[in-house]
This record gives C-alpha cells, structure tokens and sequence, in this order.
C-alpha cells in the first residue's frame, strides 16, 4: 500500500490524540480551544478548497499522477502548496486544541515527510511537464507561504 499526505496526515493525529490521552497536558483556556478548533477548521477549508481547484481544472491530485494544466488560480497564487499548508495548520490547531507540547514533533515530522518524499519530487515533475511555465511561477510565488 502506498501511503499519500492524506494517510500521514491521519497517522499524525491519531498519533497527536494518543499521545494527548497518556500524556501530561496543560491546563487549557477556552480562548486557546476556540482558537485550535479555528485553525483546525481554516486549515481543512484551506485544503478542501485547494484540492477542489484541481478538480476544476481537470488534473491530477493524487501525487505524481499525470498534469494536464498548472493550477494558478484561488490559493495558489499565494503558495504553491496550499493543500500541504492547510494540512500543517490543520495540525498546529491540533496542537493548540490538545495543549500538549510533545505534540510538535508530528507537526515537525509531517512536515519533513510531505516536504521530502512529495513537495521536492513534486517539483521536479512540474519543471519536467511545465518547462518555462512553471519555473516562472515557482520566482513568483512561494513554496509555502
């Protein structure tokens, strides 16, 4: 089985609520939940509404399936991983909600597991099938943020 961001994001939470239910926690504010579950919720629409640019175009989703148009439009004239940057700050709500600190290193490790094993490969697919297009838009808009 071939495990996609979607599949460690997954693993990240269950990981993050485990790790939450048999650790030590700090006592939480509502003001710090209501914050969490907004960033959780931003960082889902932020994905959601990325991923549902892709669709519209007609293109693959799925890692390193085939390209048929460079997505330009709505969030990824900001970033040119917007549906990865939803996923961090879905888990930095995460993190926020649960209030436990050791929580950041399954941000920290998602993070260089989407960053390495997708986002630069990734990369290298868009130079190969967009040439000149791509590496154009790569000097405007920035990788995350």
């Amino acid at each position: 089985m071939k495990l996609y961001p979607p599949h460690y994001l997954l693993l990240a939470i269950i990981s993050m609520l485990i790790t939450w239910l048999l650790g030590d926690s700090v006592p939480q504010t509502p003001v710090l939940i209501v914050t969490g579950i907004i960033l959780m919720i931003l960082g889902f629409m932020l994905f959601f509404r990325s991923a549902l640019s892709f669709r519209k175009a007609e293109t693959g989703i799925v890692p390193f399936s085939k390209s048929t148009t460079l997505v330009l439009e709505g969030f990824y004239k900001f970033s040119r991983n917007p549906m990865y940057v939803g996923m961090n700050l879905l888990l930095v709500g995460l993190i926020i909600t649960l209030a436990n600190i050791y929580n950041i290193v399954y941000l920290i490790a998602f993070f260089f597991i989407v960053r390495n094993l997708f986002v630069l490969k990734e990369e290298k697919q868009m130079e190969d099938t967009f040439g000149e297009e791509y590496l154009s838009y790569k000097k405007k808009v920035r990788r995350w943020l």
